[in-house]
């Protein structure tokens, strides 16, 4: 009977261990790269929609002077990156212009998800129970109309009143004073400064939306006011809610 050979002991199997090992790490490395990859594509889109959003944010330069925030009840579209991208820069150029400029007594300006808010007491901007517009605020208004004019974007104009009835021959309620003084206001832009009528919208909501209690005279003046507001969206057609809605 033949002896059986003895088997010789495999010295290189630390090959089979190391082949797998590597393997696994180079899995490990192009996993770990798709995913920067996605995260950085990610990362351009939200940038992109944020720069190029107005429709629904900060203005070139200087990031701190207004705080233009986003709403979250309503995704971002992208359309038409290069002309979104310059009306933005050209919004928050005339944003910081009007931040930047002296501000007469009365009157404050804000940024809201709307676009920028221009909001001017009613003993600022009219006399006492009228909608003649005040010769005091007319220059404030001027430099307004002349940031304004070659931005493309849409003007809301929304007037409003405290919680005490009127009752005149000109306005029988609080109803008509405040539609009254939205309209005086957009006359002055379109007839005295020669804007564009189209650009404009005007609400009155008398005494329905107060920022103050009216259980005080304070409050009551703070309640009395017209918004100008210029809006986000370029034309109605891209206003993806009504104006007028808060």
């Amino acid at each position: 009977m033949k002896k059986k050979h003895e088997e010789h002991e495999n010295h290189e199997r630390w090959l089979v261990s190391y082949a797998d090992f590597i393997t696994l790490l180079f899995a490990f490395f192009v996993v770990m790269y798709s995913v920067s990859s996605v995260n950085e594509g990610k990362y351009k889109v939200l940038s992109d929609s944020l720069s190029s959003s107005f429709s629904k944010t900060k203005p070139i330069g200087d990031l701190s002077l207004l705080n233009f925030p986003v709403s979250k009840n309503q995704p971002i579209v992208v359309k038409d990156k290069p002309k979104s991208k310059d009306n933005a820069r050209s919004y928050l150029k005339v944003a910081n212009a009007i931040s930047a400029a002296k501000v007469p007594k009365g009157v404050k300006v804000t940024s809201t998800e709307r676009g920028l808010s221009i909001r001017i007491s009613d003993e600022t901007l009219f006399s006492s129970g009228s909608s003649t517009i005040s010769p005091e605020i007319q220059e404030f208004l001027d430099l307004i109309a002349g940031l304004v004019r070659d931005l493309p974007n849409m003007i809301a104009v929304e007037g409003h009143t405290d919680n005490q009835p009127i009752h005149t021959a000109e306005f029988p309620s609080n109803w008509d004073l405040s539609t009254g003084r939205a309209n005086a206001l957009i006359r002055y832009f379109t007839e005295h400064r020669q804007l564009q009528s189209g650009r404009f919208s005007s609400a009155g909501f008398a005494g329905t939306r107060p920022i103050e209690s009216n259980s005080t005279v304070e409050g009551q003046a703070s309640n009395r006011r017209v918004e100008l507001i210029v809006l986000r969206e370029v034309s109605p057609r891209d206003s993806t809610s009504h104006p007028f809605l808060p």
